[in-house]
């Protein structure tokens, strides 16, 4: 419906929903938007659906509650305001430190790059500190290879000799069948490890995050000192964020494309 002075009332209705949802500090009720503007709850739902469908906003699972949805990721990524968006996995992250007393992050990936956008840092002395908007290379590192490992090949490749083969440490793998090779048994093993390939002292395990269509959405990875990757802290970190992996899948499915 259209008023006298041009607005289009549904849009301009939508717009002020959005726009809360985007201010607010936490995520938004149903209850909460209906007290907030005074329309009626039948409205809102559509208004809402209309929006989660266009990927402007999504819908917490569990909680039923509205955030902002994947049209804004990289708008708030911008705005150094990348936590809000994964706020709802910071339990589970958390989790990853309280079994592994190990850095727990996860990543996204922004074209030949991998950036954090939320953790949980571990609380011993000797640890990987938590680095929020840190880019890292995707050759090299166990993130980057859970990216590359679930793309088509191709593109992997193209990637590759897109950003070079560079040899940060002596364990940097240098040669693109190496690599292959490696990122072959990541899809094989459903996970990546890195040591010492990137930075010194540092060993890295990485794990997929998968959509709804078992695309790789995010990489969530435990970071640790090299002084305490043994075999038994390694298989504990495989199998802490297998198994979180899985939840934090069922969680961010449905709020990206």
């Amino acid at each position: 419906m259209t008023s006298s002075n041009g607005i289009i009332k549904s849009v301009q209705k939508s717009l002020k929903i959005l726009k809360h949802i985007m201010n607010s500090p936490e995520e938004v009720s149903l209850s909460e938007l209906e007290k907030k503007f005074g329309y009626n709850s039948s409205t809102i739902h559509h208004l809402l659906k209309t929006l989660m469908e266009e990927g402007f906003i999504s819908q917490n699972k569990v909680t039923k509650k509205y955030d902002i949805g994947p049209e804004f990721l990289y708008y708030w990524f911008g705005s150094k305001r990348p936590e809000k968006y994964f706020n709802r996995v910071l339990p589970l992250l958390k989790k990853c430190v309280d079994i592994t007393g190990e850095t727990t992050n996860l990543f996204i990936r922004d074209e030949d790059e991998a950036v954090c956008v939320i953790g949980s840092e571990s609380r011993q002395t000797l640890k990987a500190f938590l680095m929020i908007g840190r880019r890292i290379p995707l050759p090299c590192t166990a993130v980057g290879k859970v990216f590359l490992a679930y793309m088509g090949q191709q593109q992997a490749i193209k990637i590759i000799q897109r950003v070079g083969l560079k040899k940060y440490m002596p364990g940097t793998i240098t040669d693109l069948q190496t690599l292959l090779d490696e990122l072959r048994k990541t899809r094989e093993l459903g996970y990546a490890i890195e040591r010492e390939e990137y930075e010194e002292m540092i060993t890295a395990v990485g794990v997929p995050i998968f959509d709804k269509n078992r695309n790789v959405i995010s990489v969530v990875s435990t970071i640790i000192p090299t002084i305490r990757a043994n075999n038994k802290k390694i298989n504990t970190v495989i199998l802490t964020l297998t198994d979180v992996s899985k939840k934090i899948s069922d969680i961010l499915e449905n709020v990206f494309y």
